[in-house]
């Protein structure tokens, strides 16, 4: 599994967790890219998460309009 996982779904996360885990990037930059395309392509997607498994730091984003919006803490 490379360095940064990504977590995506159309709920809450609190009805989801683990199970949401879909794929693994090994660059920021590429987890990102990635969130990018997931926003304008999969219409049921809510939000996405990027986790950084090395400093422990978590990015959350709403999906909206197609867009990314990152929520702050």
């Amino acid at each position: 599994m490379n360095r940064f996982a990504m977590f995506y779904g159309t709920y809450n996360l609190l009805m989801g967790g683990a199970k949401d885990f879909k794929e693994s990037h090994p660059t920021k930059e590429a987890a990102l890219k990635r969130a990018k395309d997931i926003a304008k392509t999969e219409i049921f997607v809510r939000w996405v998460q990027v986790f950084d498994k090395v400093t422990d730091k978590l990015t959350t984003y709403r999906v909206v309009d197609g867009e990314l919006q990152e929520e702050e803490c």
